[in-house]
């Protein structure tokens, strides 16, 4: 789209938002208008069902065999209900039990310091990276680049697949800690064989990925446990003509892709029949908000495309509050991932589907409600402010974090209350419900029979 024709649609949508023409039916044409310039498509849901290689991965995501000390699962923080995330600020890991809440009460457990990202449409092709950091990505010849820098294994069939395997190599989260660092409750001895007292983070993790796939098949055993059978049933009709002592971490992550993909890949919601041409999909209310995402609020400009985002980084100036990945108060986001100083406290536009449901928001969680999710977007002062009250030494920290915010924001017009609204009652037009029904997503057991962690 040229300038030119970016400036106009900004104008017609600028004056379309004005009180006096807000009830007009020629505001559809303008708002059609806006999304052929900015190319918006409607997302498009293929059928879904769960194949043998999704079954492996249905088993794999329940199942807390998978973990370190067998004590959690990916279920564990990206619950159905809770829009396939945990519903907390920031993801409680190794140490507690249950779900969501319930892993509160543990006063012992390990906290992982950023929010739970949701699954909703990660199947897509145009999710280029993933995570908060980016740190596992395509590069700009098509080729996954992740931590493990050019020892990266091959063989995943997508990017989604290669990013499924680092969570059950990551010590707080579902890996464990040493006992140096831990308790006899989060030892990882059966799946870090080397000494990790240097805290080689590629060594640590290939040996991660090796063992993980031995404690599954125990390619070297005549006489496998229980649930390892199960697993070499499973792994054989997932992989058909595969020899048990070929399996390797790949094969892991397409299964777990697989079934992320099927199970959490959403319906078309109300925005994306409107987008189709069913003028009546969305309420006047929305339609209005819409005007202010694509117009006045410029929000389109990071949040665009079918899933609403441009999977870039952008800094939001959030105050961190404390307990940050990388010391006190402090979490890099992007820059920890890229080693540029440019991208300090930078992180990835988060896709905006479901999003009303995907509770608390921000990298760190600290939002309680879309409405202020928003109002800081526009103004990041108050929020550092009301932080710097609750925590004196989020003061120092202020400073660099408005110097690092993007300056893409210091475009959007300031908004009020009643705008802001309208752009929340948008957002709920961008819900809907998976293609495929709890009834097939949620297994009625896994391999080591522990049914603790499929939930609704």
């Amino acid at each position: 789209m040229s300038k030119k024709s970016a400036a106009f649609i900004v104008a017609a949508l600028l004056a379309a938002t004005s009180p006096g023409v807000a009830a007009d039916n020629s505001l559809d044409s303008i708002l059609h208008k806006a999304i052929q310039a900015y190319q918006v498509e409607p997302h498009k849901p293929s059928e879904r069902k769960l194949g043998s290689k999704e079954k492996l991965g249905q088993a794999l995501f329940f199942d807390p065999f998978v973990s370190g000390p067998k004590k959690i699962s990916c279920a564990t923080c990206h619950v159905r209900s809770k829009g396939a995330a945990d519903g907390l600020p920031m993801a409680v890991g190794l140490g507690a039990k249950g779900v969501s809440t319930e892993r509160l009460a543990h006063t012992g457990a390990f906290i992982v310091p950023r929010n739970t990202l949701p699954f909703f449409n990660r199947g897509s092709k145009e999710f280029r990276d993933f995570f908060w950091d980016g740190r596992v990505q395509l590069g700009p010849t098509g080729l996954i680049e992740t931590p493990l820098g050019s020892r990266q294994p091959s063989g995943f069939d997508s990017l989604l697949a290669a990013a499924a395997v680092f969570p059950p190599a990551e010590p707080d989260e579902m890996l464990g800690r040493s006992l140096k660092r831990g308790t006899k409750d989060t030892y990882h001895a059966e799946l870090v064989t080397i000494d990790d007292e240097a805290n080689n983070l590629q060594e640590r993790t290939l040996n991660v990925f090796g063992n993980l796939v031995e404690r599954l098949l125990e390619t070297k055993s005549r006489n496998p446990k229980p649930v390892v059978l199960q697993y070499r049933k499973l792994f054989a009709e997932a992989y058909p003509g595969t020899p048990l002592n070929e399996f390797r971490i790949h094969h892991v992550g397409n299964a777990l892709a697989a079934y992320i993909g099927a199970a959490f890949e959403l319906k078309s919601a109300p925005w994306d029949r409107y987008v189709a041409g069913a003028t009546s999909a969305l309420t006047p209310e929305q339609k209005q908000g819409a005007f202010i995402f694509f117009g006045k609020g410029r929000c389109v400009v990071c949040h665009s495309g079918t899933q609403f985002s441009d999977f870039r980084f952008h800094g939001l100036a959030i105050p961190q509050m404390r307990v940050g990945k990388h010391n006190g108060y402090i979490d890099y986001g992007r820059a920890a991932a890229t080693s540029r100083g440019e991208d300090r406290f930078a992180f990835r536009t988060p896709p905006l589907r479901n999003v009303a449901s995907t509770f608390p928001w921000g990298h760190n969680g600290i939002f309680t409600s879309l409405d202020a999710v928003i109002s800081h977007h526009v103004n990041p002062v108050p929020t550092l402010y009301k932080a710097q009250q609750l925590d004196q030494k989020e003061a120092g920290n202020a400073g660099r974090l408005l110097g690092f915010r993007s300056p893409i924001l210091a475009e959007m017009a300031p908004l009020s209350k009643a705008e802001i609204e309208l752009l929340v009652k948008f957002l709920m037009a961008l819900s809907s419900e998976t293609v495929m029904p709890d009834s097939v997503a949620l297994p009625a057991t896994v391999p080591s029979g522990d049914r603790s962690f499929i939930r609704r």
